[in-house]
């Protein structure tokens, strides 16, 4: 995200995640919870519309997202409403830009699932190397989304932020 580029609390704004390709996978509208210029926190109401290249679909979750600068991935912390976090959805992507009204990454397939009783899963690895030779991802960009995934896991094993916060 750009660095100038700050958003304000109560704005809203608008996520557009590509493939590698440039085709849209995602469009998700949410709301700016708060902005230090290096992380960009985000919230997301269950039911509200969430736009993908499978159709609409409507989450029965809530969720805070976090979107680091930085860092080559993005945690969504879930819950349904009136109940504690359900799981921590974690996406590889690369370093999000942000214009002021619209969030966009690349989504590079690899997920991590972060559950509330410690459980720590790698999804999508068959979806990643199958892109990877489709793409073409550079050899950069496949070192990069695989120690992003690393480092998302190691961040939840050792409870770190965001998954810290319950």
């Amino acid at each position: 995200m750009e660095q100038d580029t700050i958003a304000h609390a109560g704005e809203r704004v608008l996520l557009r995640a590509t493939k590698y390709d440039g085709a849209a996978h995602w469009i998700q509208p949410f709301r700016v919870v708060s902005d230090d210029g290096t992380l960009l926190v985000t919230e997301y109401r269950a039911r509200t519309p969430i736009y993908t290249s499978r159709g609409e679909f409507r989450s029965p979750y809530n969720s805070r997202v976090y979107f680091w600068r930085d860092r080559w991935y993005n945690v969504f912390r879930l819950w349904k409403p009136g109940c504690s976090v359900a799981l921590w959805y974690c996406n590889v992507t690369t370093p999000p830009t942000f214009d002021g009204n619209q969030i966009n990454y690349v989504d590079l397939d690899l997920d991590v699932a972060v559950r509330p009783d410690g459980c720590i899963e790698l999804l999508d690895a068959d979806e990643f190397a199958a892109h990877r030779r489709r793409y073409g991802y550079p050899a950069d960009v496949i070192g990069s989304a695989e120690r992003a995934a690393g480092e998302v896991a190691e961040l939840a094993r050792v409870q770190g932020f965001p998954f810290s916060e319950g």
